[in-house]
């Protein structure tokens, strides 16, 4: 039912489950049909032997009544010399019925001489007084008129089955035999135990048996088994049979072979017939259970050969088609699945690899698109600037001139600059003040710009013109309000080292339609053109590019009027340590 149950699920319908089935079923079938045909080869010799056994006991009874019936007629013929019994006194005759009884104490219940109608002479003594009158008158009216052997029908005496043989002696002298039929089936006649052996007239009358009858039981079982006997008398030929009694089948041998036509039956159980086969059947059945836990070790060895290796390549598929490149079959094996997992492991490499270029030709890409619109200086904010300085040299202010076109120089130069892309907040914020000055000279007091930044914050990472495009669009979204517009730049360290950097303001803000446009990309600047095209997302790709997904922009709703825009930037490692960062990403670009 286990197996059942394991192959009705698909979660075990796999090679190995399969592979075990198959494999423990041929090994287990193999070793059944090499058992079944030993047991077949053995069993008819071993079956021979036994019914031969059986017979024996058969004839062994046969032999014995042939030779019991020569020596009784013997004794008798010797007995009966009326030359002996005349030479003989009353006590000689007693003495000689006396040693002979004595030895053959075992056939004979008595011996005795019968004279007249009246016995004379009788061994045992005492067996006279208990010799019916009508039997001593019988065996006279028998012996009339015969001179040979008289044989009486058997029956019962003292509990047990007897039967009397005579031999007349002279006209008034007859010698009388009294034997014990259930010698006919003692142990010295029947020397096999296991078999029983029973003696019945052609009639069906039992006559003698060697099967115990110590209980209950047993008395029930002789008189099931007789009862089952007396139905095969009739039968004219020696064969076996079968007779089935409440507590066990037996085999059955007939014979009739003998000068009474008494039948001999030959008994034994089935059970205990053929004590070879017995045997063989449980080397069988051992046999088959070293088969069994041999074909189940085997199975599961030969399933497991093959599972475990189809489980790791199957569980390492199953990852790498998940988009785990990494996934890698280890298996230290000389065989077919080496090749199989050299294979795959070649194929995930080669993918792995595949991809890193590619990932790695996009970031390229990236970058070379963010650099390329960094370095575009917008011509519009170049044009208003140049307006602004010229009007500035028609108002005869050569100063303010000077220092605009130091700052615009300057501004240039930061925004232009191809040795890198990754500067300091201090960097950033120095920069950030040359455009400070610039915008206001081009707008006035329309906004007024703040720098709150702690010393620690000011050696962080950032990537060049972040700060200046989130101050631009703070002062572009906050034109025509007639209200001067307040921006704030702070700068702290957070409690896990990173920099946090705030461009508030207090214009009026983006919608939060418009603000995921400018996220998702489009530029939304209208008539104001800025120093470059870069927008929100892009400062954000650039962070993150730079220092990993963790970082770039965020837009908290906490401020009650205009703008905030937080970002959020790695852990300082020093001016010295940027430096070298710093250089490093120039040599990359």
């Amino acid at each position: 039912m286990w197996l059942l149950r394991r192959l009705r699920n698909r979660r075990y319908t796999g090679i190995s489950t399969k592979l075990f089935v198959l494999v423990f079923l041929s090994v287990v079938g193999l070793f059944l049909v090499i058992g079944l045909f030993g047991y077949q080869r053995l069993f008819n010799p071993i079956k021979q032997n036994n019914e031969a056994v059986l017979q024996d006991s058969v004839v062994q009874v046969e032999n014995y009544l042939k030779t019991f019936m020569n020596n009784i007629q013997g004794l008798l013929l010797l007995l009966s010399n009326p030359i002996i019994n005349d030479s003989l006194g009353k006590e000689d005759i007693a003495r000689l019925l006396e040693t002979m009884m004595t030895q053959h104490s075992e056939e004979f219940d008595a011996i005795f001489l019968i004279e007249g109608e009246a016995i004379s002479s009788c061994s045992p003594f005492s067996y006279q007084f208990f010799v019916p009158e009508k039997q001593v008158a019988d065996i006279v009216r028998q012996m009339s008129g015969d001179s040979g052997v008289w044989w009486s029908p058997p029956y019962q005496s003292g509990g047990r089955q007897s039967l009397s043989v005579a031999k007349r002696i002279d006209a008034k002298r007859i010698i009388v035999f009294d034997l014990n039929l259930s010698s006919l089936t003692g142990p010295s006649v029947v020397q096999n135990k296991e078999k029983a052996v029973f003696l019945f007239t052609e009639h069906g009358q039992p006559i003698a048996f060697n099967m115990p009858l110590t209980s209950r039981a047993g008395m029930m079982e002789y008189e099931s088994i007789v009862g089952h006997l007396q139905s095969l008398t009739s039968a004219n030929q020696r064969y076996y049979d079968r007779v089935h009694t409440e507590t066990a089948a037996y085999k059955v041998l007939r014979s009739d072979q003998n000068r009474w036509n008494w039948v001999v039956f030959s008994i034994v159980k089935e059970s205990e017939a053929y004590p070879l086969l017995a045997l063989l059947e449980q080397q069988i059945v051992v046999v088959l259970l070293v088969a069994v836990i041999l074909a189940a070790f085997l199975s599961m060895w030969i399933a497991r050969y093959i599972q475990v290796p189809v489980g790791a390549i199957t569980k390492q598929m199953k990852v790498g088609a998940r988009g785990a490149l990494d996934a890698r079959v280890s298996l230290k094996r000389s065989d077919e699945f080496a090749f199989i997992t050299d294979a795959f492991n070649r194929m995930m490499e080669s993918i792995q690899t595949l991809f890193d270029d590619l990932r790695l030709v996009e970031e390229k890409k990236r970058q070379l698109e963010l650099k390329a619109l960094q370095s575009q200086i917008h011509p519009h904010f170049l044009h208003n600037t140049l307006s602004a300085i010229y009007c500035l040299d028609q108002a005869g202010r050569a100063a303010e001139m000077a220092g605009m076109l130091r700052a615009l120089t300057g501004l240039l130069q930061y925004s232009t600059d191809k040795t890198g892309d990754i500067v300091t907040v201090e960097e950033e914020l120095r920069q950030l003040e040359q455009y400070d000055v610039l915008m206001k000279l081009r707008y006035g007091d329309v906004f007024r710009l703040d720098l709150v930044v702690r010393d620690e914050s000011l050696v962080a990472p950032i990537p060049k013109l972040t700060l200046i495009t989130l101050v631009e669009n703070s002062i572009f979204y906050g034109l025509g309000t007639g209200e001067t517009n307040h921006i704030i730049v702070a700068g702290m360290a957070s409690a896990e080292g990173e920099t946090w950097l705030e461009v508030s303001d207090t214009g009026p803000g983006i919608e939060p339609s418009k603000l995921k446009s400018l996220l998702a990309g489009v530029p939304s600047l209208g008539r104001h053109k800025g120093l470059n095209n870069l927008g929100l997302r892009n400062i954000h790709e650039r962070i993150r590019l730079h220092f990993g997904e963790s970082y770039g922009l965020s837009f908290p709703e906490e401020s009650e009027e205009g703008l905030l825009i937080c970002v959020r930037l790695p852990e300082p490692d020093g001016p010295e340590a940027w430096r070298v960062k710093v250089e490093g990403g120039r040599e990359a670009c």
